[in-house]
């Protein structure tokens, strides 16, 4: 492993402040900004030592022109600052089998790049995994069989084993963990499996995902299925435990959460584990690694100081119910799947990231698709201890204000403190996942006594609270409640749209964080909001 200042184990990097990332500000932008132009999904990457990013996408033409298939193989250069362009290698039979054709057929799930035969050069290896397909009922909703493929010529041709990697559900959506470029220099891969299938099943054909996995093999046989070894818990003295026997894989990570567990009041699918394919990194500049999924409307954030742990839920970005905004639309909004965050685009403090996603769904011609392998920008932020004199005037109003919120349904998180009150959001086109946020975050403390909430216009459908608002504030990385006067008292029901305005005032705090919670009323379950004021009258007079 090279240019890591923290200890290894096994191969890998371990930072050990086992303590949880408290991180000031955790943002992911509300669309893609950057793409390169192709059409497809998934796109599984690694950082191979030609400076090459490969990647491999799921059912479209990859980079080339024409030419569908089910898996395509391709080679993305530049940067998000320069531009991206893709180049087309391989695609089809040339790049993996199907195992259980014709009712199942291919698609990535993971890559990395490492000199495993030590010559020199990086060979790429992809995991790929047989899907459900077909028009039957339950497409994409099983995933039984997955096997690793080889490319020595860096993607152009690949060769696989005989027979399967991984059958009977089991460790069946791969995901290489991505150390940086050359796989960090590690003689070890590490890879980490979900069962069942890739995401939520919506036909409940196999259980739904909720629990991530993890292996390691080394880099000379990640082919070999023997070679593998799988986490199996901790011994005595708290290290890993490695088992050739994947009956004993013990779970790093289990998320039992469901997520939008009521339909929207049009209709709409319900009810998704956050656990699904995404990828993991290692951000050696936080020292953490971050596992990005997802579920139907929200990406999700997990960190951990080592590949085993012990992992955390860092942060949620909720998109809300469809339909979503293309990234080409005036004001575009959408969430997407299988989220990677390449290491090839994590600046070097750690603190700026590019994250990967997708979207299939159609959207209009204004707004462009989202499916092809797109970035969007996220901000991870641990901040300074040191107090920050926000001065006289409105603090949200400060260049280094970041909005924190549950879910905006167009995506505008700028309404909140642009500085006028014409501007409208909602917090979403139906029900969503517990209260209703809307805040700031700064990376370094700032002391206030008052809150202003500029609500939206009337609406017999939502837009008011039926509970609270309440005035939060975040210090030491732990939320609390404040106890505040609201002028005029909230009453609650639709009536609370016709006064524009409450002040919420409380004693002095000191804090990097603020907030009004509670939850969301009308019969779409959803609040509004026009400005979210911040004031310290101490240091206004």
């Amino acid at each position: 492993m090279t240019d890591t200042p923290y200890p290894l184990a096994d191969g890998a990097p371990v930072n050990p402040d086992t303590g949880q990332l408290r991180l000031r500000v955790a943002h992911v932008d509300q669309a893609n900004t950057v793409w390169a132009e192709g059409d497809g999904d998934l796109w599984p990457s690694a950082w191979a030592d030609d400076d090459g990013l490969y990647t491999a996408a799921g059912d479209g033409t990859g980079f080339a022109p024409h030419g569908w298939s089910d898996i395509l193989v391709g080679r993305v250069d530049g940067t998000p600052a320069t531009g991206l362009r893709g180049t087309h290698l391989a695609a089809g039979d040339a790049v993996a089998p199907i195992w259980d054709a014709p009712r199942f057929n291919r698609k990535p799930t993971g890559m990395v790049a490492v000199d495993g035969d030590g010559d020199g050069r990086d060979e790429l290896y992809l995991a790929v995994q047989d899907l459900r397909c077909g028009a039957e009922p339950g497409v994409f909703d099983e995933a039984p069989t997955a096997t690793v493929v080889r490319s020595a010529d860096r993607g152009r041709t690949w060769s696989w084993a005989a027979a399967p990697l991984f059958r009977s559900h089991v460790f069946t959506t791969v995901m290489f963990l991505d150390l940086g470029r050359s796989n960090g220099g590690s003689p070890w891969v590490y890879a980490y499996g979900i069962d069942g299938n890739w995401r939520t099943s919506f036909t409940r054909v196999v259980p739904d995902p909720t629990a991530l996995f993890l292996a390691r093999v080394p880099a000379s046989s990640v082919t070999q299925r023997e070679s593998w070894r799988f986490f199996a818990g901790f011994d005595d003295d708290r290290m890993p435990r490695w088992s050739a026997d994947i009956g004993e894989k013990a779970a790093v990570l289990e998320d039992r959460r469901v997520m939008y567990p009521d339909p929207a009041p049009y209709g709409g699918r319900s009810g998704f584990t956050p656990i699904a394919q995404g990828g993991v990194v290692w951000n050696a500049g936080l020292g953490r690694y971050l596992y990005s999924s997802w579920s139907e409307y929200t990406h999700e954030i997990f960190e951990a100081p080592a590949p085993w742990g012990p992992w955390r839920h860092l942060h949620s970005a909720d998109y809300g119910h469809f339909p979503w905004q293309g990234p080409r639309s005036p004001i575009a909004a959408h969430g997407g799947y299988a989220p990677t965050m390449p290491s090839k685009f994590i600046s070097g403090d750690g603190r700026d990231l590019w994250l990967q996603s997708n979207w299939f769904f159609p959207a209009s011609s204004l707004g462009g698709r989202a499916y092809t392998f797109g970035l969007r920008r996220v901000r991870l932020d641990p901040g300074t201890d040191a107090e920050t004199d926000g001065g006289p005037g409105n603090l949200a109003l400060a260049a280094d204000t970041w909005p924190l919120v549950s879910r905006v349904a167009d995506g505008q998180t700028s309404v909140l403190n642009d500085g006028r009150r014409d501007r409208v959001e909602d917090s979403g086109r139906g029900p969503g996942v517990g209260d209703d946020v809307w805040g700031y975050e700064w990376p370094s403390p700032r002391r206030f006594d008052r809150v202003v909430y500029v609500t939206g216009r009337q609406d017999s459908l939502g837009g008011w609270f039926t509970d609270g608002p309440w005035v939060e504030v975040r210090s030491g990385g732990e939320w609390r409640r404040v106890a505040a006067s609201v002028t005029p008292s909230y009453p609650h029901d639709w009536t609370a749209l016709e006064q524009r305005e409450y002040v919420f005032d409380f004693e002095p705090v000191l804090a990097d964080g603020v907030r009004i919670t509670g939850a969301p009323g009308g019969p779409f379950r959803y609040t509004s909001i026009a400005e979210l004021e911040v004031w310290h009258r101490a240091a206004a007079t």
